[in-house]
């Protein structure tokens, strides 16, 4: 390699592209004539959601090919017993006297099936959701919606790809991300062009609840995509929820797709095999600093509960732990799941005091299930 040097003799002002920058993970452009602030900083705020304090976490959905329930726009064949996701957790809710309570959906990624964003298959998606809103009475931005690893698609399947080539071309073009960009936009009225990563506030009776998501979808230079990764915009993110103002009782959660600690017993190395997120750690760690309570996620299809605490070093502080809760898949089919698994839902009801954590099974004919797990989280809010 020969050394050289370039010279600039002329520097022509045009228009900041967010995207770009968000898919490049660069964010240090400033202009020196303006003050600005990165757009994922706490600038979003829902709607007051009057005596409504529960989360409903939804995750690895995929619609499509694999996807479990019937549809909206199924007919009801006889002898078929399936009825649609919307039915199956509105009667679930039911049951728990709790479907006028949800003030916010979250859905930990995986949409739909290797990246098939079809007109079909996201019609299906987006009549599912309408008629979920309509019977929670909940509004468009009540709906939070997370990337996943089959949502962003950089490799065509079973293709040949020049890992050099695609991992530039991933940093000038976005095409893997666009067509989950717009269907959030019309899913949830979020403007396309929106970084990945931001934190938004919702006010739930007596207490706010801070909500950081984070793409975990930023690996281009390898086959590895199924392995997680946040890059800098998405820990930023994190680290900007210390600057949220705390005026009253406020817990903090983190959401994403990929999962933080190990969920299946033996993670076996493979290059299309799915793990944990890389820098795991580091997100953790991240999190502890900015009060986070509660970290969830999708991916494996195997829901899972476990504490994670860093303890302070060469004098550092040590901060409270933090629950990570690993959703399993809420409506794939059989052949998705691991063996033995359920489809399965999270909720969790927010008080003064603590954390109410619930994971329920979804049977696909809409009868009551198993509860996976029902218990409080030692999880004070933060309260300055």
């Amino acid at each position: 390699m020969t050394a050289g040097f370039f010279i600039i003799t002329s520097i022509d002002d045009t228009k900041f592209d967010a995207i770009l920058a968000d898919a490049i993970d660069e964010l240090t452009f400033l202009w020196a004539d303006e003050q600005t602030t990165p757009s994922y900083c706490n600038g979003e705020m829902l709607k007051e959601t009057v005596g409504r304090t529960c989360v409903l976490h939804l995750s690895d959905l995929h619609f499509g090919d694999d996807y479990g329930f019937r549809m909206q726009c199924d007919d009801v064949l006889l002898g078929d017993s399936r009825k649609t996701l919307t039915d199956c957790l509105v009667a679930d809710l039911e049951r728990l006297g709790l479907n006028n309570k949800i003030a916010v959906i979250i859905v930990t990624g995986d949409f739909v099936t290797r990246g098939n964003f079809s007109d079909s298959v996201k019609k299906a998606a987006l009549d599912e959701f309408s008629a979920l809103r309509s019977r929670l009475n909940l509004d468009l931005d009540q709906i939070i919606a997370v990337p996943g690893n089959h949502d962003v698609v950089r490799y065509p399947q079973n293709g040949m790809i020049d890992l050099r080539e695609n991992a530039i071309g991933m940093q000038t073009r976005y095409e893997h991300e666009t067509a989950f960009r717009t269907f959030v936009d019309e899913l949830v009225g979020r403007d396309w062009k929106e970084p990945l990563n931001y934190s938004r506030r919702i006010r739930l009776g007596k207490i706010d609840l801070d909500i950081c998501v984070v793409n975990s979808c930023t690996i281009t230079a390898t086959e590895w995509t199924e392995y997680g990764y946040v890059g800098h915009s998405g820990l930023d993110a994190i680290q900007d929820l210390e600057k949220n103002s705390i005026d009253r009782p406020t817990y903090r959660f983190l959401a994403l797709h990929h999962h933080l600690l190990p969920v299946a017993n033996v993670e076996a190395l493979n290059s299309k095999g799915v793990t944990l997120t890389l820098n795991a750690s580091e997100i953790l760690s991240a999190s502890q600093k900015s009060g986070v309570h509660v970290a969830l996620h999708g991916h494996q299809h195997k829901p899972k509960i476990a504490m994670y605490q860093n303890l302070g070093l060469n004098g550092d502080a040590t901060h409270n732990p933090i629950f990570v809760v690993a959703n399993g898949s809420s409506s794939a089919g059989n052949t998705r799941l691991p063996a033995g698994e359920r489809n399965t839902y999270g909720l969790f009801i927010l008080t003064e005091n603590a954390i109410e954590v619930r994971i329920r099974e979804l049977r696909l004919d809409g009868q009551q299930g198993m509860e996976t797990f029902a218990q409080s989280l030692s999880a004070p809010p933060l309260t300055k």
